[in-house]
């Protein structure tokens, strides 16, 4: 399992988080036309963030950093597909849960993967990810080992999804200005198999960023109804080969406990911990 697909297991999920309940403001719903709204120049708004040139990317943009500030906890049923495009287009499926919480110093997260399809055979095995506010943990059944990775000291505040910053460079959730610097937005008409009642946010990393040496776009889709983002899709810049992730049953309230966060972590699984400014070392958890 590569650096890449853990990085960005996490980024996903935190998407998710990026948003919050809906409320009664009025619900984005562009018609489909023959192209897409795309952002033609980003400009300096007078005493105000950038803008990307189109009033309707503005407002998804500045309802999905609001959302941020003020959900309390999600869950959410979820389903991971690895899309390999070459020679002959192929998908492995994970499905599974997640988990959020808002927590200090630093946000929680929790996601479990117990099912798995791959040439249409299923199969069952756990994967686990968590973030506790200080660790990464992953657990793999299969393999049954532990990664324990350290990305914050004890009681520090660590930001690791702010773009161009933290190791998990989260495109949503962030102020409008950051996202505009970033990447260039078009609003995207409806398509068959998109998901209903959504917005399609096609973001392509702008030349010169660290996204653009990676990426050749991302894909938001974001339901009207909730205003959340019910899928998002990654194309690699290499390959093409895609990440698309789809969030189900989402529903937002209390933070989940912390307990809900914890990884049992069996005797008999090999450990390995990562600590900051540390090499790896082999053992008995901290």
């Amino acid at each position: 399992m590569t650096c890449l697909w853990r990085s960005w297991l996490a980024v996903l999920f935190l998407a998710i988080a990026s948003a919050c309940k809906a409320q009664d403001a009025p619900l984005i719903n562009t018609k489909a036309s023959d192209a897409p709204t795309e952002t033609r120049a980003t400009v300096d708004a007078p005493d105000g963030p950038l803008s990307s040139g189109d009033e309707k990317i503005d407002t998804l943009l500045d309802r999905l950093e609001a959302r941020g500030k003020s959900v309390p906890g999600l869950k959410s049923k979820l389903t991971y597909t690895h899309v390999i495009v070459d020679p002959v287009e192929s998908r492995k499926v994970k499905e599974g849960e997640l988990l959020f919480a808002r927590a200090e110093p630093n946000y929680r997260f929790y996601v479990h993967f117990d099912r798995h399809i791959a040439d249409g055979v299923v199969s069952r095995s756990g994967e686990y990810f968590a973030f506790d506010g200080r660790w990464l943990i992953e657990r793999n059944d299969r393999a049954k080992n532990v990664i324990k990775r350290e990305l914050a000291r004890e009681g520090q505040y660590r930001d690791p999804f702010k773009l161009g910053e933290g190791p998990f460079p989260l495109p949503f959730g962030q102020r409008r200005g950051d996202m505009l610097k970033n990447f260039r937005v078009s609003l995207e008409p409806f398509a068959i198999g998109d998901p209903l009642q959504t917005d399609h946010l096609r973001c392509v990393p702008r030349p010169g960023t660290d996204l653009a040496k990676r990426y050749s776009r991302v894909d938001i889709y974001i339901d009207r109804r909730i205003d959340l983002p019910v899928r998002i899709v990654t194309e690699n810049l290499k390959d093409g080969n895609r990440i698309e992730v789809d969030f189900k049953d989402i529903s937002t309230g209390e933070a989940p406990a912390a307990s809900r966060f914890a990884i049992e972590e069996p005797k008999d699984y090999d450990i390995r911990i990562e600590r900051l400014d540390d090499s790896p070392e082999d053992g008995a958890a901290p």
